[in-house]
């Protein structure tokens, strides 16, 4: 049997033969670990072997500005989950159809909408305005003291133009016997109504037989198929009636649809 000094023993011998290997092999894993190759199989803790395309963390949506700069990077190219939902198509807000009719604006207070197929037309009057007998090619509103009257008519009868409807009109005006209108001085502008030429009419005159003055403003648009509209409101010149005309005429005059049937 040997003693403290003789050869080692193969027990000893084994143990450091282990403790060498084991050395060798944290030096190894120490310089895979410094160039950044794993040392067992698979992926690193919270990384993909492959990069960012892998399931992971998903990345912030690009801005719209950066999918049309020419500046852009393109050392990665982009999923179609990193695209805004608007461009990839997705379920967010889109951009609507060029096609899609425009809203009807809403009207101000006090007022409502009056809708008449008969003269492919949609305008608003104050509330608690009454009807009056209307005839197959207008609608009348009377204000609930008689001051004011609106009237939205649909004709043919003077030509299809808003030149040549207000020349006729006017010269209807004019034969006191059938109008009941008298001593007639009329302004008018040329002006836009429904993105349209129009002409706008400011007629001062008295009833015959009486000698109050009166005021009418009216404008003329044409439509499709030859007709022309024309929208009226009509008062006493007295007071701050004329004011309160202008307002009435010019809210009736932005909430005045034509060609209804057709524009829906």
């Amino acid at each position: 049997m040997s003693g403290p000094d003789g050869d080692a023993s193969p027990g000893r011998r084994i143990g450091e033969l282990a403790a060498l290997v084991s050395a060798a092999t944290a030096v190894v894993g120490l310089l895979l670990a410094l160039f950044g190759v794993p040392f067992t199989g698979g992926s690193a803790a919270g990384r993909s072997v492959a990069g960012n395309a892998g399931a992971g963390s998903p990345a912030p949506s690009t801005p719209a500005s950066a999918l049309t700069s020419a500046s852009a990077s393109a050392s990665e190219p982009a999923s179609s989950s990193s695209l805004p939902e608007a461009v990839s198509g997705g379920h967010g807000a889109s951009t609507p159809a060029a096609s899609s009719p425009a809203p009807r604006k809403a009207v101000p207070k006090g007022w409502h909408r009056v809708d008449e197929p008969g003269l492919t037309a949609a305008f608003a009057v104050p509330d608690g305005w009454v009807r009056r007998p209307a005839g197959d090619i207008q609608s009348t509103w009377r204000s609930p003291d008689d001051t004011f009257d609106m009237s939205v008519k649909r004709d043919t009868t003077y030509g299809s133009t808003a030149q040549k409807a207000a020349a006729g009109q006017l010269a209807w005006y004019r034969r006191s016997a059938e109008s009941s209108m008298a001593d007639l001085a009329v302004v008018t502008h040329r002006t836009r109504q429904n993105d349209r030429d129009a002409l706008w009419l400011e007629i001062g005159y008295h009833w015959t037989g009486q000698s109050e003055a009166r005021t009418r403003l009216e404008v003329f648009v044409a439509g499709e198929e030859g007709q022309v509209y024309q929208l009226l409101v009509d008062a006493a010149a007295r007071g701050k009636t004329p004011a309160r005309q202008r307002e009435l005429f010019a809210t009736a005059r932005a909430h005045l649809l034509i060609d209804v049937e057709r524009s829906r």
